[in-house]
């Protein structure tokens, strides 16, 4: 009788435990924490950088931080909302994101993923041209090293019939900007632009070999340009730093057969500087945005879209720039446009507002100058008069030239007797 009382005791309070509302079962959180905001990054040095985000919230408590680098987790758990990140390789992109873990260890979803570049050790002139990182290979070959970009100008810069390999190395990862010009594009922090003046033994046959006379570059160093001159040896095995001027005697055959002779000036440290001067900076002078605004001869693509495929261009491509015209074509480009383009890649960067020969001479050469303000027709004869010449301290330009630019003059006194 007892037994039957007792299991009708336990049978009533089973069912009044099952109507009574207001019962509520012992939950487990299995709800990941949300997961951590705003990622960012500062204090960046060559080797370390700090990581900062917001924190993340749980019903049980958030118990730490998981840092992933390049996709892996870094050991340990960070319990702050931020971290700095040590044994980095300098001038490096790294990416970033952050979870959060909770008492049950749960993950949260990761944050923003965030990609950021350690310092680079700014760069600098070298003793040997070997040193700098341009070539790979047997140096005279020319081949550009891993990581150097191969790049031609619409419009060049005379200097005796020299040929010219003009190469640029951005940072990893980095890229030339538009800035809302034609003009010259924003450059990241330790560029290096290269360019190696060199004769072919016979223009008639480049496969002959060449005699390469000087690499100059220029290196962008905390946001100011510095330039400097590798003199190749005579074994064309090297190429030295110098920063003292000299004259070398050049033999070579044309493409017409003809043997001509050259003595070819290599500039001092203060030559560069007075071509490469715009109120009293230095900066590059063939590298604007328009005279690269075509189809070279190392792609059949238009090479500002090439550069931008490749990442080495930001923000621009051939449709959103002018086009400097090629002075030599004259099918595509009136006799006007051809002369105005001439003078502004060979002369202009002295000839013009902040200029290492203006105000002195009222001359603006610059292509976007309207003719009514260049001063080209007050000066039309000087200007012929001083293209023609080879007297050093008279002929223009004065630096890189010491022959006649006989194609270049016939087009240019065309030009100044329409006027």
């Amino acid at each position: 009788m007892k037994k039957l009382l007792f299991l009708a005791l336990i049978t009533l309070l089973i069912t009044s435990c099952g109507k009574d509302d207001s019962y509520d079962p012992i939950e487990v959180d299995t709800q990941a924490p949300s997961k951590p905001l705003s990622l960012t990054a500062s204090e960046q040095t060559e080797t370390t950088l700090k990581l900062s985000w917001t924190a993340s919230t749980d019903n049980v408590g958030v118990t730490g931080y998981r840092i992933y680098q390049d996709g892996t987790a870094l050991v340990g758990l960070v319990t702050e909302t931020s971290k700095t990140i040590q044994g980095l390789t300098d001038g490096t992109a790294y990416n970033f994101y952050i979870t959060a873990l909770d008492a049950e260890d749960n993950e949260s979803a990761p944050s923003n993923t965030l990609e950021v570049f350690t310092i680079a050790q700014p760069l600098t002139f070298l003793p040997e041209l070997s040193q700098m990182g341009v070539f790979t290979g047997n140096l005279s070959d020319l081949n550009p090293a891993q990581g150097v970009q191969l790049y031609e100008v619409h419009s060049t810069l005379f200097t005796d019939y020299a040929q010219k390999q003009r190469l640029i190395r951005l940072p990893e990862g980095q890229g030339m900007r538009y800035n809302n010009t034609d003009l010259l594009p924003t450059f990241p922090e330790n560029t290096l632009i290269s360019k190696t003046f060199y004769y072919n033994i016979d223009d008639r046959n480049p496969a002959l070999g060449k005699k390469i006379i000087e690499t100059r570059i220029q290196l962008k160093v905390n946001g100011s340009w510095l330039v400097g001159d590798y003199i190749w040896n005579e074994a064309q095995t090297e190429a030295t730093y110098r920063e003292t001027g000299s004259t070398e005697a050049i033999s070579y055959i044309d493409i017409n057969g003809q043997t001509q002779n050259v003595n070819y000036q290599i500039p001092s440290k203060q030559d560069c500087f007075t071509c490469h001067n715009s109120n009293a900076q230095t900066f590059p002078i063939g590298l604007k945005l328009r005279n690269l605004n075509f189809i070279p001869s190392y792609t059949n693509q238009n090479q500002l879209d090439y550069l931008k495929g490749l990442g080495l261009m930001q923000g621009v491509n051939s449709g959103n720039t002018t086009v400097l015209p090629d002075w030599t074509d004259a099918t595509n480009y009136s006799l006007e446009d051809r002369a105005r383009a001439y003078m502004d890649i060979n002369c202009a960067h002295c000839h013009k507002p902040g200029g290492d020969a203006y105000p002195a001479v009222n001359l603006d050469l610059s292509l976007e100058t309207p003719f009514a303000d260049s001063g080209i027709y007050t000066n039309r004869n000087n200007i012929i008069e001083r293209f023609r010449s080879v007297v050093p301290v008279y002929r223009m330009p004065k630096i890189g030239r010491t022959v006649e630019h006989v194609q270049a003059l016939e087009m240019l006194e065309e030009y100044i007797n329409t006027l």
